[in-house]
C-alpha cells in the first residue's frame, strides 16, 4: 500500500498528465479557451480549471470535452512503482 505522500504524488502526476493531454489537444486544434468554451459548451472558467487549474478534475466535463475532440476517456489502473526485475539484483 502506498504511503500518504506517495498517494499525493500519484494524484498530482495523474492530474498533470491529464491536463497536459488536454492542453495539447487544444493547441493542436488551435483554439483559445474562449473558442473551446463556446464550441464545446463548457463554461470558460471550468475549462480553465480543467486544463490549467490545480483543483480536482471534474470527470463529467472531462468526458464532455473528450467527446468534443472525438475522443473517449479510458480509466486504467497501473502500477505506481516500477515492477522489479527478478533477473537483476
Amino acid at each position: 500500500m502506498l504511503s500518504k505522500q506517495q498517494r499525493r504524488a500519484a494524484l498530482k502526476l495523474t492530474r498533470h498528465e491529464t491536463r497536459q493531454m488536454l492542453w495539447e489537444l487544444r493547441q493542436k486544434h488551435d483554439m483559445s479557451l474562449e473558442d473551446l468554451s463556446l464550441r464545446a459548451r463548457i463554461p470558460e472558467w471550468k475549462l480553465d480549471y480543467l486544463i490549467c487549474g490545480k483543483n480536482k478534475i471534474d470527470v463529467d466535463y472531462l468526458i464532455q470535452l473528450a467527446a468534443f475532440f472525438d475522443k473517449r476517456v479510458k480509466i486504467e489502473l497501473v502500477d505506481y512503482l516500477p515492477a522489479k526485475d527478478k533477473n537483476k539484483e
